[in-house]
């Protein structure tokens, strides 16, 4: 099969590498589409926090957002046949140790990564996944938009540990893929009103069409007295997901006392300064991390085959294997929004 190897920072290239059957419990999968995150880009950049530490090493296929079709099983799977529709998880804990055993398989300490930590990922044509990380997905539900349930997941996630509910109105810093599908999250959940705080006019123009209350421009300042103008008041509930340390910075005087702010950027070792601590505790602000996406693909998918969320609408552009460099080219330079592997 051919598959993107991502040999060092800024060395990647298409290779050959052998088809190997399933082993017990695993599925082989013919992959369909896989989506290029900010966390591809800093694998082939070199300032992933997992390989900047030694956590994680090169060579690697990268890629974690995919869809794909089931060729054959490997023994002891039940549930799944050729031909089904299927979509895998990123985390994929050991399920032996505590961590795991208490649900929190994201952060078992002998987890792998798809496509980061010590497993290949979906830019390639095959890919053997452990039956237990997969789920189905309805044919009716287009390739490409299939490929992203597992960023809907991460968004989903940030708007569930938040409790966002019809009471609050919540701001989400962030116009990128994560961002635009957290304001989709957080509509599904009722919130009263979504504003999308960005920096970039055409994503800031697609987050009112897929139902923002307002889009903020950062370049227009003020950000958190035009949050407050919108709402009568400050936001209860903030997601910062741009992975930029300013942003932290402004996203905490943003978040009305009382209020819950989450982050979900990655910020490739930079570190904020500037940060107001004395308000986290003045304001009563509740401040939390979320990781990855444990425990809720089933309700993710739900949402996506109703056609209540639609990943889809953050496409802007689809390539090929060879494409895998333009593509993250095209992510670097911010010149599209979401890019897809098709194949």
């Amino acid at each position: 099969m051919r598959a993107v190897v991502i040999e060092g920072p800024g060395r990647a290239g298409v290779a050959r590498r052998d088809d190997l059957p399933p082993a017990p419990g695993d599925v082989a999968i013919r992959v369909l589409s896989t989506g290029i995150c900010g966390t591809d880009v800093e694998i082939f950049d070199g300032t992933m926090p997992y390989f900047t530490s030694g956590m994680a090493r090169y060579p690697i296929v990268p890629g974690h957002e995919w869809v794909g079709e089931v060729i054959s099983c490997g023994d002891g799977v039940e549930g799944f046949a050729a031909g089904d529709r299927v979509v895998g998880e990123c985390s994929v804990g050991c399920m032996r140790c505590a961590v795991c055993l208490s649900g929190n398989y994201h952060r078992c300490p002998n987890r792998t990564e798809t496509g980061i930590l010590n497993r290949s990922g979906a830019f390639a044509e095959r890919i053997n996944f452990p039956a237990l990380f997969l789920h189905k997905i309805a044919r009716t539900v287009p390739v490409e938009t299939a490929a992203l349930v597992e960023p809907s997941a991460v968004a989903f996630n940030g708007v569930r540990l938040a409790a966002v509910s019809p009471r609050d109105d919540v701001a989400i810093f962030g116009d990128g893929p994560i961002g635009l599908l957290a304001l989709q999250m957080a509509r599904a959940f009722g919130a009263r009103r979504v504003t999308v705080v960005g920096g970039t006019p055409r994503r800031l123009a697609l987050a009112e069409r897929l139902g923002a209350t307002a889009a903020i421009n950062v370049a227009d300042g003020a950000v958190p007295a035009r949050l407050a103008e919108i709402g009568g008041g400050l936001p209860s509930v903030v997601i910062e997901a741009t992975g930029n340390p300013a942003a932290v910075v402004e996203a905490i005087q943003a978040t009305a006392p009382g209020g819950r702010l989450i982050l979900q950027g990655l910020f490739a070792g930079q570190k904020p300064s500037g940060i107001d601590l004395d308000r986290i505790v003045t304001a009563d602000i509740a401040l939390r991390g979320a990781l990855g996406s444990p425990g809720i693909w089933p309700d993710v998918i739900g949402l996506i085959e109703s056609g209540r969320v639609d990943p889809g609408a953050v496409i802007s552009d689809q390539l090929d294997l060879e494409g895998f460099e333009r593509g993250i080219g095209i992510v670097k330079a911010r010149a599209g929004i979401k890019v897809v592997i098709s194949q």
